[in-house]
């Protein structure tokens, strides 16, 4: 009987225009360690990848003149932080595109989404568990927190549990 590979996951791919521009706004505004830095293509440590987007093309859709790009960014990245405020203030010194400013959720959860040098959307959001410790300390009981974050009662309760 033959073994089943394992699939793993390993990184996202973003094409970049200007991979140094793409590296530098990566490592400044989330202090990424880079894995691996082959010149057109920079890994990560955590799974995103760079790709020079000149070399990527000619090898992804060989024989192609021109590939179109949708309007809209077809991912997002997410990353989280219990410090948003502090962080939305450094997107705003940096001058980075916004989609939006720091927003609350429908489900209370706050978050703010910008653009990368290529107009990959990214996201940074609170962890959901520090939006249930901070519910949780304005006086709201489990319950009310569950159906406020959307979240369910387990995860408030085990939230909660640790502290």
């Amino acid at each position: 009987m033959q073994e089943k590979k394992m699939i793993t996951y390993q990184s996202v791919v973003l094409l970049s225009s200007d991979i140094a521009r793409s590296k530098q706004f990566y490592q400044d505004l989330f202090n990424l360690e880079i894995q691996l830095d082959i010149g057109a293509l920079v890994t990560f440590v955590g799974g995103i990848t760079l790709w020079e987007k000149n070399t990527a093309m000619p090898l992804l859709y060989p024989g192609v003149k021109e590939v179109s790009n949708p309007e809209k960014p077809a991912q997002e990245l997410y990353f989280e932080t219990d410090a948003i405020e502090e962080f939305a203030s450094i997107v705003k010194n940096k001058q980075i595109k916004l989609l939006h400013d720091v927003d609350l959720t429908p489900w209370n959860q706050r978050t703010i989404r910008f653009y990368d040098p290529d107009g990959n959307l990214i996201e940074m959001g609170e962890s959901m568990d520090h939006v249930v410790k901070q519910m949780s300390k304005s006086g709201l009981s489990p319950d009310e927190i569950a159906e406020k974050t959307w979240m369910p009662k387990e995860y408030v309760s085990m939230v909660l549990q640790s502290g």
